[in-house]
């Protein structure tokens, strides 16, 4: 796909493609991304290790992935993956960029017009992705772009401030992902990053804690030691308010050494868990918007 542009006062003819990331060199691709992002409403700078840990957890896939190329030099990139929810196959933007100087040309606007034949080739239903609410630019795009905004999801970090433990509650570490009894657990949809299919990709990055009453998993959580993210918490039902999570997050903070930790990504609508994040102490630092749009 070939772009023109024309600029009437120095009558510049620039021409750009828009090409898959199938073939393009990782280096290339983060020496972009971080220029992109160099000048970001968040500071964001990822390392080779980085962007290879994003590309697998997140299962993005470089076929589904589009660059723009100027003269041969990558000035605009999307990076999606794919995963089924439900019934549905669904596409994740886990990222966009473009250099300074190129925009505001509605390069991002090309590259979907290169991705979303494919898309529908493979049968995808529906896209989402997340932005943060302060950067209207890239939500007037999305907008644009045929998405809107379905929830709201706030994150958080900090230390861990040490509550009184629950002596009844056991917890130990779990080797393998309990999905069917996790799930259970659930009131919300994780983000696609907290997904069960993230976290399968990073298996053997994360740690799996379980809190115990009388013998019975009451709750669990899903960690990366690294990172110090919290990627799932959840209790069931029937043992709510008795501490537990706050157990689970205590035995976590004290495995860390009291690092700060980070949870991202908490449904802006539930409540009880926005009011026990703060109760641990930890901070609000900014909201996004989980933005969809039909294929």
């Amino acid at each position: 796909m070939e772009i023109a542009f024309y600029n009437e006062l120095f009558i510049v003819y620039q021409k750009m493609n828009v090409e898959s990331l199938e073939n393009t060199d990782l280096d290339e691709l983060l020496e972009v991304i971080n220029v992109a992002f160099s000048d970001y409403i968040v500071p964001f700078h990822l390392d080779p290790d980085q962007l290879k840990f994003k590309i697998l957890t997140e299962g993005i896939r470089l076929d589904l992935s589009f660059g723009v190329y100027s003269s041969g030099r990558l000035v605009a990139f999307v990076l999606h993956g794919l995963n089924k929810i439900g019934d549905d196959l669904v596409a994740y933007n886990a990222a966009t960029g473009v250099v300074p100087d190129y925009r505001g040309r509605k390069l991002v606007g090309a590259m979907y017009d290169k991705l979303l034949p494919k898309l529908n080739e493979l049968g995808v239903k529906q896209m989402i992705l997340e932005v943060i609410e302060g950067n209207l630019p890239a939500i007037r795009t999305y907008e644009k772009l045929g998405y809107t905004v379905h929830r709201k999801l706030d994150c958080f970090s900090g230390q861990v401030e040490t509550a009184r433990k629950n002596t009844d509650i056991e917890i130990r570490e779990i080797k393998e992902f309990q999905w069917p009894i996790f799930t259970s657990f659930w009131d919300i949809q994780p983000s696609w990053q907290n997904s069960v299919k993230t976290i399968a990709n990073s298996a053997g990055h994360c740690r799996i804690v379980g809190a115990y009453e009388g013998g019975m998993l009451a709750g669990y959580a899903v960690f990366n030691p690294v990172t110090r993210r919290i990627q799932q918490i959840a209790v069931a039902q029937d043992y709510r308010r008795k501490g537990i999570a706050t157990n689970i997050m205590n035995y976590i903070s004290e495995t860390l050494e009291q690092q700060e930790l980070v949870i991202n990504n908490v449904d802006h609508t539930s409540d009880r868990t926005l009011s026990f994040i703060k109760k641990l102490g930890l901070s609000f630092k900014l909201a996004q918007f989980e933005m969809k749009r039909l294929v």
